[in-house]
C-alpha cells in the first residue's frame, strides 16, 4: 500500500521532481518506514522520512534543502514545539519554528511547486 501511494506521489509530482535517491521501504509487523531522497529540478533536495503503524502516519520528517545541503524549510510532527498552534505539526524556516499545515509529502511537494512556480 506505501508503495503504491509513493508511486503516485512521485507520478503527479514528476514534473518537479529530478530523481528518487537513497529510497528505502521496511516493514516489521504493522509498522512500517519510509526513507527517500527527491532531487528536484532546480537542484534542491526533498529529504522524506514517515514511519506508519497500521496504515497511519504516526510520525514525519520533510526537509527541503539546497544543493549544499542547507535548510530551505523543514516540517516535522516532533513533539517538541508545544508552542505552535498546530502542534505538534510544524515546520523550520531558518531559526523560526512555524505553525504547519503541510502534514504529508504530497502537501510539503505542492507547497514546494507553488513556491518555485
Amino acid at each position: 500500500m506505501m508503495q503504491a501511494s509513493l508511486r503516485n506521489t512521485l507520478d503527479v509530482y514528476a514534473d518537479i521532481i529530478e530523481d528518487v535517491e537513497d529510497l528505502e521501504i521496511t516493514q516489521k509487523n504493522v509498522v512500517s518506514r519510509l526513507k527517500v531522497k527527491l532531487r528536484l529540478f532546480d537542484g534542491s533536495m526533498l529529504w522524506v522520512r514517515e514511519v506508519w503503524v497500521k496504515g497511519e502516519m504516526v510520525a514525519y520528517s520533510y526537509y527541503w534543502l539546497r544543493s549544499d545541503e542547507t535548510v530551505i524549510i523543514g516540517w516535522d510532527n516532533a513533539p517538541h514545539h508545544n508552542g505552535v498552534e498546530t502542534f505538534p505539526h510544524h515546520k523550520h524556516i531558518n531559526d523560526r519554528v512555524e505553525d504547519s499545515q503541510e502534514r504529508s509529502m504530497r502537501n510539503v511537494l505542492q507547497f514546494i511547486k507553488n513556491f518555485l512556480a
